[in-house]
């Protein structure tokens, strides 16, 4: 069984591998065709702040709460301690805790359920929600990455430190040097908030979040599902994004945000014919299968009907939202939609356009072009489907804002 490893040699190093390992997360498994960027893109314009490793709304809280009681320690208490240790050391303890009050059952939304005191994970709820936190104004990070944003914070400090005299002594009150926000935390101030701890929010973090999301993400799909209880009750019944996009294409909703749904749908149907084609190439070719052949002939012949807006689309929408798109992948999604406007006349094109693009984004590994199969199993599909878009945890954390709003 292959295996992959690393090197790293500081917190940073860490999270920047981890994100990358975030591409073998359910929301596909390995991009055969390089087009996670353009996905993630328009996930982003649906549900900012979300990812797909997020479990509970909670943490979204927690953290700006450990930082806070770092920045009221005194002088004396905090030496010897930086806020990035303090925080790796409270998320340790709380990750034990919640794990424990929740018997280390799997699917309670705590992130290293299974661990027991001292055993560790190698990426913590901060990394995964920091830049959430930022989107919502929950800390005012200006972007930066939580350790250099931390120690920024401390170097920004110096200058209140050297004013304090020996020990605690100090010539400000002790109202001053709680009230002293280095770390720009926007999250009302909670006390007592560890005790009795659990990943359900208070009523008043629920407002709190929902309130950041209205203003700041107002039009916005995220932003709509706290605002529409009609649109929350057929996302709340919905399957899958296909499901719920199509459901809510009949409904009144901003001009801005059915434009979005319906790129994002028929972007994720138009695609899913690629990767349909792929496992058809790729089982033909090992295995002399046509098991997906008629899948294919289906979906082909349907797309136009499918599709909520097939004479309106226009890949060129798409490019517009993300700049980090490989020019060879803008070029194949074109290719690949002007054959689905003539109806993919020859299995020939189309077959050619999938090598290709395998070959552009997995080079050596690519299966079509150099015989990479020997992870390939019989009648069983390889990499991505119909895309999500952060489908699952926006209803997660969307169920946790509503759920703490109804108390």
């Amino acid at each position: 069984m292959a295996s992959l490893g690393w090197i790293d040699f500081s917190p940073g190093d860490r999270n920047r591998i981890g994100t990358v390992l975030d591409l073998l997360r359910p929301e596909g498994m390995v991009d055969e065709l390089g087009l996670a960027t353009i996905r993630d893109a328009l996930a982003n314009q649906l549900f900012p702040g979300i990812s797909t490793i997020q479990t509970k709304a909670k943490y979204f809280f927690i953290i700006p709460y450990i930082l806070r009681d770092y920045q009221q320690l005194r002088p004396a208490q905090r030496r010897g301690k930086t806020a990035l240790q303090y925080l790796e050391d409270r998320e340790y303890e709380i990750m034990w805790d919640l794990a424990e009050h929740y018997n280390y059952q799997e699917g309670t939304g705590v992130i290293g359920i299974t661990k027991k005191r001292p055993h560790k994970i190698s990426r913590r709820p901060s990394a995964i929600y920091w830049n959430g936190l930022y989107t919502y104004n929950f800390i005012g990070t200006n972007g930066l990455s939580a350790d250099t944003f931390l120690r920024q914070g401390r170097d920004q400090s110096i200058e209140s430190l050297v004013s304090v005299q020996e020990g605690d002594d100090s010539n400000r009150d002790d109202a001053d040097v709680e009230h002293d926000n280095q770390y720009h935390i926007r999250v009302p101030a909670r006390t007592n908030w560890k005790n009795n701890l659990t990943l359900d929010l208070e009523k008043e973090e629920a407002e709190f979040f929902r309130d950041q999301i209205v203003s700041i993400s107002k039009d916005k799909l995220i932003a709509e599902l706290l605002k529409n209880d009609t649109l929350w009750e057929v996302f709340n019944i919905s399957g899958d994004f296909i499901e719920f996009s199509k459901a809510a294409s009949s409904l009144s909703l901003p001009s801005s945000l059915k434009h979005m749904l319906t790129l994002a749908h028929d972007f994720s149907q138009l695609m899913y014919g690629a990767h349909l084609a792929y496992n058809c190439q790729l089982q033909n070719k090992v295995f002399n299968s046509d098991v997906f052949d008629k899948s294919w002939e289906d979906w082909a012949i349907d797309l136009p009907h499918s599709m909520l807006d097939f004479a309106q689309f226009n890949p060129d929408i798409l490019f517009s939202y993300t700049t980090t798109t490989k020019r060879t992948t803008i070029q194949f999604i074109k290719d690949w939609w002007k054959e689905a406007q003539g109806g993919f006349p020859t299995i020939t094109t189309r077959d050619r356009l999938i090598k290709q693009q395998e070959a552009i984004v997995k080079g050596g590994k690519a299966r079509l072009r150099w015989e990479k199969t020997d992870d390939t199993k019989e009648n069983t599909w390889q990499g991505l489907r119909h895309f999500a878009y952060r489908f699952y945890q926006g209803y997660t954390i969307l169920n946790d804002i509503r759920t703490g709003l109804s108390q």
